[in-house]
């Protein structure tokens, strides 16, 4: 899997030149490279700085960035100046006046960011934060449109922010923490034709999204992408894969199948197959790890989580464990005489 976060997180510098040009710094552009210097006549401060998503770390490519200076007894007032982040996110401000105090924001859109406050006389790291809300997880299946197989090596790219990423094996990628908003996806593969289509992602928004290519770099009618249901955290962590192996030897239900109950107590005798099938010696783990080294001393104990937290659950008897599940355990298990029961929460 390929998080969002797909290029380095750019840290900027605060460095103190010497330079003799005047103090003409409104309307910069941002750059890559480092503030010029001069022959030493006028003492000149350079900043560097990257503007990123609070919730997810995600470069803002596109953001405005204003520098303020604050106003200071026996000192000339100076212009407030402005620039704008590249393609990764970062900016760069060139001529301001050494040993003065200032205030950096960042605008991603409408959004105003987090003020930041800087002395302009020695070495510091700026990063700007834009609070754009609470992070999407998103998993994308990628699949052949003429056999349903799934598309291997594809990328997925979410623009205008740098988040990207190459399907697996199993045609996906998951993205699972992208600023809501609205986005181009372009998917490409080598075998099949490029789509292209706008998606609107939602605050904390939690779907997988199938998309069908068509062989050969073609002309194609509009991209449809639908939304399969299925829970993309279940789906990343291998939940439906073990329903699909294990069938009839295992109980597995999503929060669809267990919505109509509204006690977490009625956790292992909602269902017949799990009151009759897996209660005898029950090895319980949570989110991925033995209940007892969560706190829990019982079953019962677990009444305590609330129930609409509850995102999924598979029951099994040990010997039909798949080796994910039984690696979680560290302590003997009687394999012949026991039932592993896996709650997944949110």
């Amino acid at each position: 899997m390929t998080l969002p976060r797909m290029l380095p997180r750019f840290v900027g510098a605060l460095a103190l030149l010497v330079a003799i040009a005047p103090l003409e710094v409104a309307g910069q552009r941002a750059g890559t490279g480092s503030c010029p210097i001069g022959d030493g006549s006028t003492i000149q401060i350079g900043v560097e700085g990257v503007v990123i998503d609070k919730d997810s770390d995600v470069p803002l490519p596109g953001a405005q960035v204003r520098l303020d200076y604050d106003d200071q007894a026996g000192l000339p007032a100076l212009a407030d100046v402005t620039t704008t982040a590249d393609e990764t996110g970062r900016f760069r401000f060139c001529g301001l006046e050494a040993f003065r105090t200032a205030r950096l924001r960042a605008t991603y859109g409408f959004i105003r960011g987090d003020e930041e406050r800087v002395d302009l006389e020695r070495r510091e790291d700026i990063e700007l934060e834009v609070d754009l809300g609470d992070s999407a997880f998103i998993v994308f299946t990628v699949a052949a449109s003429d056999t349903g197989s799934p598309v291997e090596g594809a990328t997925v790219d979410l623009s205008p922010l740098p988040v990207g990423g190459i399907t697996n094996e199993q045609g996906r990628v998951t993205f699972r923490t992208i600023p809501p908003g609205d986005y181009e996806l372009t998917i490409r593969h080598i075998a099949f034709a490029e789509r292209t289509e706008t998606i609107e992602l939602a605050e904390e928004q939690f779907a997988e999204l199938r998309v069908e290519l068509r062989p050969a770099a073609i002309a194609v009618e509009p991209l449809e992408v639908q939304i399969t249901g299925r829970d993309p955290w279940l789906l990343d962590n291998g939940f439906y894969e073990r329903q699909l192996a294990l069938g009839d030897d295992g109980w597995f239900g999503t929060w669809e199948d267990i919505e109509s109950y509204t006690m977490v107590s009625t956790l292992f005798d909602f269902k017949r197959e799990l009151s009759i099938r897996f209660a005898r010696n029950q090895f319980v783990i949570l989110n991925g790890r033995p209940m007892r080294r969560l706190g829990y001393t019982s079953t019962r104990e677990l009444r305590e989580i609330p129930y609409r937290r509850i995102r999924g659950i598979e029951a099994y008897s040990c010997s039909d464990a798949p080796d994910e599940i039984m690696m979680q355990l560290t302590f003997d298990v009687p394999i012949g005489d026991c039932n592993l029961i896996a709650i997944w929460t949110r």
